[in-house]
């Protein structure tokens, strides 16, 4: 009887599509394992934009971050263009450091583009996108963005016309102080040593050691620090799984089954929270489903968080 009562409450559909949740959100968290290199793995991100123009016509910025040194390089822009994107991508990174081996952008326009895939395709760079409102998958990114905004709004006029001339100054603070996952700073961890700060004295005497010798040094150096770099990353990634998966949910779907998904916007007080079902028609990883609405043909990829199941009602 009870069994009976529980199926037939999980079965109804007016609840499945309006009630609320008093749970964790569904999905375990699974980390990016770390490259062995850096320079590897870049995440892309647009910030903004700010309600007020700065002086010189900017009202975002774009921010690019490294995944295992944590070094950022960011430039403020008048707009969030995929003009505007591959020019940064291919000016500040490319043409200093060499192409990445992987790049993960947001599913924007800024970023989903024909000018961005004829760069990445033409240069063979893997471009993977995140799916759409679950920012956590460029969550690298999107950490260093919550960081220099507080910072911005602190140091900037109180109109806001000069926010932009602090930027550079945020970002070398960022990258020449310990990052709190790697406990090492992000420049020496991408440049193999120490930056030398505009206030430290200047030393008397340079010493310049053998190149047979220095060589060897450095190529050892830039292994031990790549190697702690990526070791404390994997300890704090952990961490971090303990404490996110500790009691949550962790369900999994199939090919052909029916599902809700969460309603991200556009809803009132009394409109359903979720909507569907729908079914599924491909898997991406573990946690990534490709849903298609019947009505309309569209299809949309969704994060297992915002996915519900659809229970069919026993027939009695």
């Amino acid at each position: 009887m009870r069994s009976s009562i529980q199926h037939y409450i999980a079965s109804c559909s007016s609840c499945a599509r309006h009630n609320i949740l008093r749970t964790k959100p569904p999905g375990h968290l699974h980390s990016i394992d770390p490259p062995s290199g850096v320079f590897q793995l870049l995440h892309l991100d647009f910030w903004g934009p700010v309600l007020t123009p700065s002086a010189s016509g900017n009202r975002y910025v774009i921010v690019l971050t490294d995944n295992l040194s944590k070094y950022v390089i960011a430039q403020a822009l008048p707009d969030c263009t995929a003009r505007s994107a591959a020019q940064f991508l291919i000016d500040r990174f490319i043409l200093l450091h060499g192409a990445p081996e992987r790049l993960l952008t947001d599913n924007g326009t800024h970023f989903n583009n024909t000018l961005l895939r004829a760069v990445t395709s033409s240069m063979q760079i893997p471009h993977t996108f995140s799916v759409a409102y679950h920012p956590q998958t460029n969550g690298q990114v999107e950490r260093f963005n919550a960081t220099f905004s507080a910072q911005l709004a602190k140091y900037c006029h109180p109109d806001r016309h000069d926010w932009d001339l602090y930027l550079p100054s945020i970002v070398y603070a960022y990258n020449t102080s310990v990052h709190s996952t790697t406990q090492l700073m992000p420049y020496e961890v991408a440049f193999g040593r120490r930056p030398k700060s505009p206030f430290d004295a200047a030393s008397p005497t340079i010493n310049l050691p053998p190149l047979h010798s220095f060589y060897p040094y450095l190529q050892q150096t830039r292994r031990l620090l790549l190697s702690a770099a990526r070791r404390n990353i994997l300890y704090h990634q952990s961490q971090w799984q303990q404490r996110y998966n500790r009691n949550r949910r962790n369900p999994s779907y199939h090919v052909g089954d029916l599902i809700y998904v969460h309603v991200t916007g556009g809803r009132t007080k009394l409109t359903s929270r979720r909507s569907g079902p729908y079914p599924i028609l491909d898997i991406s990883g573990t946690q990534n489903y490709l849903v298609q609405d019947p009505s309309s043909g569209y299809t949309w990829w969704y994060h297992v968080s915002q996915l519900h199941p659809f229970i069919e009602r026993l027939s009695p």
